[in-house]
């Protein structure tokens, strides 16, 4: 992260280059400048267009290099080729940002990629922070720079700043939620979109925004990362500077048909990763764009909603208002006696009093009813939040505008309305007066619950160090990769055990045995009771076919089982394993990612990995403290727990072994790509691994090998 260049003058320069600027305000080159004029920007404005002696009223600059060195922001509307001389030029100039709106780049293909290398290089020659390219740039309503050619910001009225900043992938996302989010009452910080990132990437952007003193919460659209270990890193951040964060995750992926061999990939798709790393440094995840729509409104009354205050004049809503109000864990207030003696006076006398307050149809025959009600409930010690719904009454919204709008502004505690049954030019008109209105009730509580939610989950998320753990390619012993019933290919049990004792996992004694003589020195030396498991042939559900037995305690039963299985299955390799003693077992996993490196499973394991889904998602580093917080979250924690004394060195010892997993997998330099320890019995206190499988990339196998 500090390797990138300050993202500050980008979004506060001194000065602004339009490189492309059009005299036409509404073709893309002509919208920056009519917006930076429009919206009061403070600095120095420099259209550059040879074409022009001036633009839209500003004088007009040949070329880069006759604009006065105070442009600390180019904003580049030039074809892909033309913008990465600009680029060069600019960062030649002494600018230290740009934004690069078009297109052609990584997103069309090799050429495409070959150059946003080129400008990708062009930029870090000068330590030039560059957004884009293909994005549709940003506005800052804080310090007043706009850098976009959107029509959504074009058409919006001047607003405020706010607390709020919008980060995008996608410029169309951004914008348009700026837009319907504004008109809902809320205020950002800044709008960005990062577009394809050759640069500044999202994770950079959310740097700058812990730090932001303007920025108090972080609204987002994420549609991929190269770079887990760098996303997890601003998230924790923003956790510790307490902002919270609200992300949409698109592009989920389904669990891949190739991953069906094992238990720790199927419990663990692509994007479980990105949810355990959200859960980890305290992100809400969003799942509609009208989700952000209504959190933002929310995030915009600067209320924690500790206690809500309904006032209606519907009594049916009333109950609906109460029944939502719990789904999204909004409470409501606990009304003090004063306040309800006080709105017994105001309010008729078949009014209900108990919040809900219903203020009945009187509010249409005495417009003072309205106003009166609000400013006692603005008195109510446990009110922090007032919610004012109104139904119909479409040929009184003028009249009602203008008392809703004179009453907000008499009292101190916030104030929501939720106006249902009339038209949107109605509620349009009432956003445009001031207030932060929606029609139905529920997206105003469902605002409220995330970001309680949200400001919850950053005070009580684990997070931690996100430093990548590092390992150096090691070379492997030499493996033997079998086929699996299931079509992929594995390192057997042996193989597998092998290797992680190399590691210093926690194993039972066991022995490799070929015939009934073998088998019972190996049991004579590891001492009886013994487990006795079928190796060869690779047998589907081993254990349920009768390949795995245990509690042997003596030669003879030994011998007769080797038989036994020798006749049902033609046993020609078996293991002779120490009998560990019974206690409650777990699935630890690690798997190879692209995004994060590894990616861990834990959960429920022996029997219960194929009948419970029961396992969390682990995105590393495995430290004790994340793995003792996802413990407990597991429903077996109980179980699990109470089977140590000490669930701190459980801890311990279970993030030890997942740390040790992850290093193998990542020594391995690719040729392992998954490893299952199924099941870990958690023995007088401490983790075994009792059997094992690591899975291997098939183009690292011979495929001749039988």
């Amino acid at each position: 992260m500090s390797s990138t260049p300050s993202i500050a003058p980008m979004l506060n320069p001194a000065g602004i280059a339009i490189v492309g600027a059009s005299d036409d305000p509404n073709r893309i080159g002509g919208r920056p400048v009519r917006m930076l004029l429009d919206r009061g920007y403070r600095g120095a404005i420099y259209p550059v267009n040879p074409k022009y002696s001036t633009v839209q009223g500003l004088p007009a600059f040949p070329n880069v290099e006759a604009v006065p060195a105070d442009a600390e922001l180019y904003i580049v509307c030039l074809p892909a080729e033309a913008a990465i001389a600009t680029v060069e030029q600019a960062g030649e100039q002494g600018a230290r940002a740009a934004v690069v709106f078009s297109g052609g780049f990584a997103e069309a293909g090799p050429e495409g990629m070959a150059r946003q290398e080129r400008l990708h290089n062009a930029a870090a020659k000068h330590q030039l922070a560059l957004m884009g390219p293909n994005c549709l740039g940003f506005v800052s309503f804080t310090h007043g720079s706009v850098a976009t050619f959107s029509t959504a910001l074009q058409a919006m009225p001047a607003i405020e700043p706010g607390g709020i900043a919008l980060l995008a992938q996608s410029g169309g996302v951004a914008f348009n939620l700026l837009a319907e989010a504004a008109a809902a009452g809320a205020r950002f910080s800044h709008v960005i979109t990062s577009g394809n990132e050759s640069s500044v990437s999202f994770a950079d952007y959310l740097e700058y925004l812990a730090a932001d003193q303007h920025t108090s919460a972080v609204i987002g659209y994420l549609e991929g990362v190269r770079d887990g270990s760098g996303l997890a890193q601003a998230l924790e951040s923003l956790r510790t500077a307490g902002k919270p964060v609200f992300l949409i995750k698109t592009g989920a992926s389904e669990r891949g048909t190739a991953s069906v061999a094992s238990h720790t990939a199927q419990l663990s798709g692509d994007d479980a990763a990105f949810d355990a790393l959200f859960h980890r440094y305290g992100v809400t995840r969003l799942s509609t764009l009208d989700e952000a729509v209504d959190v933002a409104r929310a995030l915009a009354l600067d209320s924690a909603a500790d206690g809500l205050a309904v006032a209606t004049n519907s009594g049916g809503t009333g109950v609906y208002v109460v029944d939502t109000c719990e789904r999204y864990g909004v409470p409501l207030a606990d009304l003090a006696a004063p306040t309800r003696d006080a709105l017994a006076e105001a309010l008729p006398g078949f009014a209900g009093l108990n919040n809900p307050i219903d203020m009945t149809a009187q509010v249409i025959n005495d417009p003072t009813l309205l106003p009166r009600t609000l400013a006692v409930l603005d008195e109510d010690p446990h009110t922090d939040l007032i919610l004012l719904f109104l139904g119909s009454m479409e040929y009184l919204s003028d009249q009602l505008i203008s008392t809703v709008v004179q009453a907000q502004e008499q009292i101190g505690t916030p104030l929501l309305v939720s106006w249902l049954g009339v038209s949107e030019r109605v509620r349009t008109e009432a956003a445009q007066a001031g207030l932060r209105v929606c029609a139905e009730p529920a997206r105003a509580l469902r605002g409220l619950g995330l970001m309680r939610r949200g400001v919850r989950a950053v005070r009580l998320a684990p997070g931690g160090s996100a430093a990548p753990s590092q390992s150096d390619p090691m070379p492997l012993p030499p493996i033997e990769p079998r086929r699996l019933p299931q079509g992929r290919w594995a390192l057997d049990e042996w193989q597998t055990m092998t290797l992680l004792a190399e590691h210093g996992t926690p194993l039972p004694a066991r022995e490799l045995a070929r015939t009934p003589d073998e088998a019972a020195e190996a049991a004579r030396r590891i001492g009886y009771p013994v487990v006795l498991k079928l190796l060869e042939p690779l047998l589907a559900h081993r254990a349920r076919a009768g390949g795995v037995v245990t509690g042997i305690t003596e030669e003879l039963t030994l011998r007769e089982t080797f038989a036994r299985m020798r006749h049902e299955h033609g046993a020609r390799r078996v293991i002779v394993a120490q009998q560990v003693e019974a206690g409650p077992e777990l699935i630890l996993g690690v798997l190879a990612d692209p995004i994060f490196g590894t990616r861990a499973v834990l959960g429920a394991g022996g029997i219960w990995a194929n009948e419970l889904d029961d396992a969390r998602t682990l995105v590393p580093p495995f430290d004790a403290s994340y793995i003792a917080v996802e413990l407990e979250r597991l429903r077996a924690a109980e179980m699990i727990t109470g089977a140590s004394p000490n669930v701190s060195a459980l801890a311990d010892a279970v993030a030890a072994l997942l740390a040790g997993l992850g290093s193998l997998v990542r020594a391995s330099a690719g040729r392992i790509v998954e490893i299952e320890c199924n099941p870990v019995v958690v023995s007088a206190g401490r983790p075994v691994v009792l059997d094992a499988l690591a899975f291997v990339e098939p183009v690292t196998i011979d495929e001749e090998q039988p």
